[in-house]
């Protein structure tokens, strides 16, 4: 095992076992919350007009990173050393610095994260129109609604019988597998090119 591996242990370690109970059960509520958007996304898609496709795109990235767990709540080390605790005895402080240092490891993903929204979000030009055609564009975006959806679903199911170490690992492994269903395909290089960092700070995340 690897020094970082240890301090990591450590760090988990130090979590009681109703702050980890409570960032589970936030997890959870995203999970099942993004499905039903998924549901509702999908009967709708069939039904949308061309010059909208580019709109829908747009809205389901927005909504699927909306619904992933990146926020204190969904955060047992934030539970347990934020609010009254001003962070003291935080390992994740102590192992990735604390989130709210602009150097920090949440921080830099953060900041991409809200970054990729932002571009996402001011996105209006669909690239390579004239190569995609819209029933090719609504069949990848059905696949991509239905596993992220699939993804969610088992993200759920494993939650309670997940220890620290390994809640903090597949929260890590979950937020990098989902973004990965926006589809870039119909999005800006710029989206493309932000995708890429994001990627590569999450790696850092835990």
């Amino acid at each position: 095992m690897t020094d970082r591996a240890v301090l990591l242990e450590a760090a988990a370690k130090d979590i009681d076992l109703a702050s980890l109970e409570e960032a589970k059960a936030a997890v959870a509520d995203t999970c099942q919350e993004y499905i039903r958007w998924v549901q509702m996304f999908s009967s709708r898609l069939e039904g949308v007009p061309d010059e909208k496709l580019h709109k829908f795109v747009r809205a389901f990235s927005l909504t699927m990173l909306g619904h992933l767990p990146t926020r204190p709540g969904t955060c047992p080390f934030c539970i347990q050393y934020g609010r009254d605790r001003s962070c003291t005895g935080c390992g994740y402080a102590v192992t990735h610095g604390r989130c709210d240092a602009d150097d920090s490891a949440f921080s830099l993903f953060i900041e991409s994260f809200l970054e990729l929204g932002k571009l996402i979000l001011q996105d209006t030009t669909a690239p390579d129109e004239a190569d995609s055609n819209a029933e090719e564009k609504k069949r990848l975006l059905s696949l991509l609604l239905g596993s992220s959806g699939a993804l969610a679903s088992q993200m759920q199911e494993c939650l309670p019988s997940l220890s620290t170490l390994q809640f903090m690992q597949e929260k890590q492994i979950y937020i990098s597998r989902m973004v990965e269903f926006i589809p870039l395909s119909l999005l800006s290089d710029d989206v493309k090119r932000l995708f890429c960092v994001l990627q590569d700070r999450l790696k850092g995340y835990w």
